[in-house]
């Protein structure tokens, strides 16, 4: 089957020579093969050398029950546990892949510091993929409902799981910019994962991470990712980055994640390539996954940052935490 290559014609491509994402019979594809044998997959369900250690594990998320950070005009980063943040860049208020609930399999062990209506009316609402804990069709719904103001900047084909609550969305291939407010500017870009919401829909949309700038800084929200050359692509367009927000978590075991997500160690890896000044963890101790112990990637980041393995300044957040920037 040959390959067509996708972008949205209404937005504008920055990176030279860029002809779109490859797309073979409906389904994006990665730089290279991405595809994890069942026989592999069957074995690390069925054995977790962590088994017992994972059990044992009470390490829990710090957490401060706030909502004031919403009517506040500071510059700040909230995290809202997962990989959901709260952004105010500029006077710009932005939502960054919204779960707040458990799941039938999944418990989510922290709550989200305030209620959801609180974000009803935020600017822009960023979602890097379409998977269940990136894209929360219940926290999308009660956003959504009755709320025309707030847009939706996706990933190729995502519109399809939104259209049923909102008409207001743009999305964007890698290496292309949405059209903003004039203070704020917005760029999907690449990562190295998959997208699924259902049985029969395994990469029929795409996924990405994103580059915010806005009153004179830069962040990078890396979405999910395993390893790539797509850190050194983006150091190379965005050369000044002031936050890189990446996953920590759900890394093991190796011979499966590493198809789909960094370690701790490759998170600080990808944080200097990026020459990133800060470095904010994501993507752990909010669900309980991969088959490492929940508190497991929060101690080796933080180990590797007393041994003075991480450049820039580590930020590990409790989940409602204010961080000014």
């Amino acid at each position: 089957m040959s390959i067509e290559y996708l972008s949205n014609p209404n937005l504008p491509i920055i990176k030279n020579g860029w002809k779109g994402n490859p797309v073979r019979n409906g389904s994006f594809l990665n730089d290279r093969p991405s595809q994890i044998s069942i026989t592999k997959f069957a074995k690390s369900r069925l054995y977790n050398p962590q088994r017992t250690e994972r059990k044992n594990d009470t390490f829990r998320l710090g957490f401060c029950p706030n909502d004031d950070f919403f009517k506040s005009d500071e510059d700040m980063i909230v995290w809202l546990g997962h990989a959901s943040f709260f952004i105010r860049l500029g006077g710009v208020t932005l939502l960054t892949d919204p779960s707040y609930n458990s799941f039938p399999t999944r418990p989510r062990m922290v709550p989200i510091p305030c209620d959801v209506d609180v974000f009803k009316y935020v600017d822009y609402v960023l979602i890097s993929h379409m998977h269940h804990d990136h894209a929360d069709m219940r926290s999308l719904r009660k956003i959504f409902k009755g709320n025309k103001k707030t847009q939706a900047l996706l990933p190729l084909g995502g519109h399809k799981y939104l259209k049923y609550f909102t008409s207001n969305w743009q999305e964007a291939g890698w290496y292309q910019q949405y059209r903003t407010v004039p203070e704020i500017e917005i760029y999907f870009l690449p990562s190295f994962h998959w997208s699924r919401m259902g049985l029969f829909d395994n990469n029929s949309t795409l996924w990405g991470s994103f580059i915010i700038r806005g009153n004179g800084k830069t962040i990078y929200f890396g979405g999910d990712t395993a390893w790539s050359s797509h850190f050194e692509t983006i150091s190379e367009l965005f050369p000044s980055i002031d936050y890189a927000i990446l996953p920590i978590g759900a890394y093991t075991p190796r011979s499966i994640a590493g198809t789909a997500h960094i370690s701790p160690d490759e998170a600080v890896k990808a944080a200097g390539i990026l020459g990133a000044e800060n470095l904010i963890p994501m993507h752990y101790g909010t669900y309980k996954m991969g088959q490492e112990p929940l508190g497991e990637p929060y101690r080796k980041i933080c180990r590797m940052n007393e041994d003075g393995e991480i450049c820039g300044c580590l930020n590990c957040l409790d989940v409602g935490e204010e961080f000014l920037i």
